[in-house]
């Protein structure tokens, strides 16, 4: 091999190795932002966490991204950002949430119901609120500012974290299903609605000949006259 063959090679070789890290390193971004938006949002700062992980799962459907790692990083940022959420409920209380609602124009009167609604409900509404967009991002500091139990609240918010973010999977996996079969159902449809169409066609051009020969002969025309 020559010094301009082998440089050559060495060149190539770095530019696929290069082009493979920057790959993986867009595709670590992808992982991180999705944790780092689902985190923020469960500790109370309002950004659109469902439909970042619908963009992932849309991603991993097409085999871009990990479904499992979308999943698993998910569930992790929404653990670390409801734990948050609990740490400063505990910490700030009624008055942190009030501030809350002031800085993002949220209804107080809503947020003192979701602290009540934390005090008699506990762990299920936790749990549930989930798949509720107010619950899911105040709901973490509410239970603290209610002073839930850690044990109480840790295990609810593992439990809803992750079948809440695989639930999102699930709907994500279905909308794309529907979606390829209405698509091949319109593809298969466009061929047989083509000859229909114009069979369809044919007859009304026909029809309308029909009537303007008709129009055009008159009602007499064609009719010999009686000697």
């Amino acid at each position: 091999m020559t010094g301009i063959a082998a440089l050559r090679f060495v060149a190539l070789g770095s530019a696929g190795f290069f082009a493979a890290e920057a790959e993986i390193a867009a595709d670590w971004g992808y992982y991180f932002g999705v944790f780092v938006i689902v985190l923020a949002q469960c500790a109370g700062v309002p950004l659109p966490a469902v439909a970042v992980l619908l963009g992932a799962y849309a991603s991993a459907r097409h085999g871009e991204l990990n479904l499992a790692a979308v999943i698993a990083v998910g569930s992790l940022g929404a653990m670390i950002g409801s734990t948050i959420g609990y740490v400063l409920g505990r910490v700030g209380g009624r008055p942190l949430m009030l501030r809350l609602a002031q800085r993002f124009h949220a209804d107080e009167n809503r947020i003192v119901q979701l602290e009540s609604f934390f005090d008699r409900h506990g762990g299920t509404a936790l749990f549930f609120g989930r798949w509720v967009i107010v619950v899911r991002l105040w709901g973490a500091i509410a239970a603290g500012a209610a002073k839930m139990p850690w044990p109480k609240f840790a295990l609810w918010t593992i439990t809803g974290s992750i079948a809440w973010v695989a639930s999102l999977s699930v709907l994500a996996y279905l909308a794309g299903a529907l979606a390829h079969a209405i698509g091949d159902a319109l593809d298969i449809g466009g061929w047989v609605l083509v000859p229909i169409v114009a069979v369809g066609l044919v007859f009304v051009w026909r029809r309308r000949r029909r009537r303007k020969l008709k129009s055009v002969e008159g009602p007499g025309d064609g009719v010999p006259d009686a000697e």
